[in-house]
């Protein structure tokens, strides 16, 4: 068996040479994480606007839709007595014999937690008529059964 005798600043030298040669690998391991990072980033950007253009379209198109609906061949009322409210119910039908919250819904839309609360409310009779009347002596609310 042949030992061979390295001097110590060769020894050195090589032990160097190694940690620089694994220190550029860590290196280059990490600029290409990050160069991933920085691709994922941008492409989960451009999915979040893509949704936000999307939403904001359905958003748009339901608008159109509330205010259209009651002008449509299938509105089951007479058009002309409807009101828009807006928000949280986008209106009211005023029929000779019953009065009726509408909302309109477009696509697969949902009823938002305030119409729900407005919609138990109406189905366990909590719905009330008042009468606020502003005169020179101030104001007054006088609420009828």
């Amino acid at each position: 068996m042949h030992h061979i005798i390295v001097d110590q600043e060769v020894f050195c030298l090589i032990l160097l040479i190694v940690i620089i040669i694994a220190a550029a690998g860590i290196s280059s391991a990490i600029i290409a994480y990050k160069l991933q990072l920085e691709k994922r980033r941008k492409a989960e950007a451009k999915v979040r606007k893509v949704v936000s253009q999307k939403k904001s379209s359905e958003v748009r198109l339901g608008k159109i839709g509330e205010n259209m609906a009651p002008f449509f061949m299938g509105w089951p009322y007479d058009a002309n007595k409807f009101r828009f409210l807006g928000n949280p119910i986008d209106g009211i039908q005023f029929e000779d014999d019953e009065i009726i919250f509408v909302e309109i819904k477009t696509g697969k839309a949902r009823l938002t937690a305030s119409q729900k609360s407005v919609k138990q409310l109406v189905k366990e009779g909590k719905v009330k008529f008042a009468t606020f009347r502003v005169s020179e002596d101030g104001c007054t609310l006088k609420m009828e059964d």
